[in-house]
């Protein structure tokens, strides 16, 4: 039987983004979502920043690979809003994802994501996918 994780590795190896970004999903009961920090994801090379696209691409990633493993749909961005909470540093970011509501044509969901700290969120993202 195919599990949660597997579908969304699955999901993760046809994205191109995905291996740029070094996207890993780990977990059973809850499944984390990890980018892999590298030179070229830095935005403002003075203070060593993540790109707020690598970001965005991040969670939107996430939360797309979540959804396609949920409901085994085709998955498309309708509409994305990202919300950056506090300055990023050059290392690892950890995201996880929750369904707000999912219909038979659309979905909601929500991701966040952060890098030490779990309380010391770093963006906020909150998105709306068609199904088709």
């Amino acid at each position: 039987m195919t599990t949660h994780l597997s579908l969304i590795h699955d999901y993760a190896s046809r994205a191109a983004m995905a291996t740029w970004l070094g996207f890993q999903a780990s977990g059973e009961e809850e499944i984390v979502f990890r980018l892999t920090f590298n030179e070229s994801h830095i935005g403002n090379p003075a203070i060593r920043a993540l790109h707020g696209g690598v970001i965005a691409a991040f969670l939107e990633l996430s939360m797309q690979a979540d959804l396609f493993a949920t409901s085994g749909a085709a998955i498309s961005t309708a509409n994305i809003s990202i919300d950056y909470l506090s300055s990023s540093r050059p290392e690892d970011m950890t995201g996880r994802v929750r369904l707000l509501r999912q219909g038979r044509r659309i979905a909601f969901m929500e991701a966040s994501g952060w890098q030490a700290d779990e309380t010391r969120l770093v963006a906020v993202a909150r998105a709306c996918f068609t199904l088709v």
